[in-house]
């Protein structure tokens, strides 16, 4: 009657899909800090977005902790999954009622809970990986590589100095502020977005900074999703037709070409015109927008991956974004974002 169907192991979790008779069902065993975060992050987020239905959880000792979900028949299918999207044969514009529906779920609920909070529930995403991963990824050998370290990436020339931006978001996310937050997961990539639309991982579930959800998103559809991270995540392994659609990074000495994903980068600027332009409009006075976005998203480029790392072509990828983003390019409006990413 049981059978056990898939299983993956994770640095702080396991997790699969067994099956009683004919009952599919998908689990989480965690470590027991990440235990009640998800648990938390659930009970957060239902009552608010599609999520599965968590049937049974526990505490099994002091050290884990276990959810199980009824499966989420959906995701069974081609294009259950937001990653098999992005590797069909289909244009944006053919597949845009299905992406636009998604952005249509997160543009009411974040319309709903816009409002300034000084205590967030992304802290496991950002500032709790100042210490886990920054401090421990890069040292000084590397820091000083590329710190006046001159690169071409697409048309621009850049001058990277990872000394002054590690400093800079260091000093960012050393204190607490009251920041424009909405009700997210904060982790708004294609392994945890259903097309039906359905939301998974509840990690960081709760009031989250808006520009540390858009940095997730941005990053991910930029370069992480159809690049990084199938070529270093092994959560991707199931879904092989993303390796057929990679961006094609080529690095000549110093000179990096990146070509992205037209349909992501179609994507970002429907993100941005269906979701950010009514929220941010809706604070009535977010003028600093841009200051917490690209401390958040050069969290997502150094603290997700080791970039000292991966592949060199990868880190000068990595770091050329970084310095664009967080020091060379003065953006002032959504407008001026959506134009250079047309430009990239």
């Amino acid at each position: 009657m049981f059978k056990e169907i898939k299983t993956n192991k994770n640095k702080n979790n396991t997790n699969g899909v067994f099956a009683i008779g004919e009952q599919k069902f998908f689990y989480k065993l965690l470590v027991i800090d990440e235990y009640k975060k998800e648990l938390q992050g659930y009970n957060f987020l239902k009552e608010f977005y599609p999520v599965s239905n968590l049937i049974f959880y526990k505490e099994l000792n002091t050290k884990y902790g276990l959810l199980v979900f009824e499966y989420e028949n959906s995701v069974d299918i081609k294009e259950g999954m937001l990653v098999e999207l992005f590797s069909n044969s289909k244009t944006f514009n053919q597949d845009k009622s299905k992406l636009v529906k998604i952005l249509n779920l997160y543009k009411q609920v974040f319309l709903k809970s816009i409002k300034k909070t000084k205590e967030n529930s992304c802290h496991v995403f950002f500032e709790d990986r100042i210490k886990s991963r920054i401090e421990k990824y890069y040292n000084k050998q590397f820091i000083e590589k590329y710190t006046n370290n001159d690169i071409e990436l697409n048309s621009y020339s850049v001058l990277i100095d990872l000394d002054i931006i590690l400093k800079s978001i260091k000093k960012y996310f050393s204190h607490d502020k009251n920041r424009w937050s909405v009700i997210s997961q904060c982790d708004p990539n294609d392994l945890n977005i259903g097309v039906k639309p359905i939301l998974f991982d509840y990690l960081a579930g709760g009031y989250n900074p808006l520009m540390a959800e858009f940095a997730v998103f941005f990053w991910y559809n930029l370069a992480q999703g159809s690049y990084l991270s199938p070529l270093y995540n092994g959560s991707f392994a199931d879904h092989k037709r993303i390796y057929k659609k990679l961006d094609k990074v080529i690095m000549n000495k110093n000179k990096i070409t990146h070509k992205i994903s037209v349909k992501r980068k179609a994507f970002i600027i429907e993100y941005i015109d269906k979701v950010l332009v009514p929220v941010v409009k809706k604070t009535e006075g977010y003028n600093d927008w841009y200051d917490d976005f690209k401390n958040y998203f050069a969290m997502k480029i150094l603290a997700v991956f080791d970039v000292s790392k991966i592949k060199e072509k990868d880190t000068c990828l990595s770091l050329g974004y970084l310095q664009l983003f967080y020091n060379d390019l003065k953006i002032d409006s959504l407008e001026r974002f959506k134009k250079i990413i047309n430009d990239l």
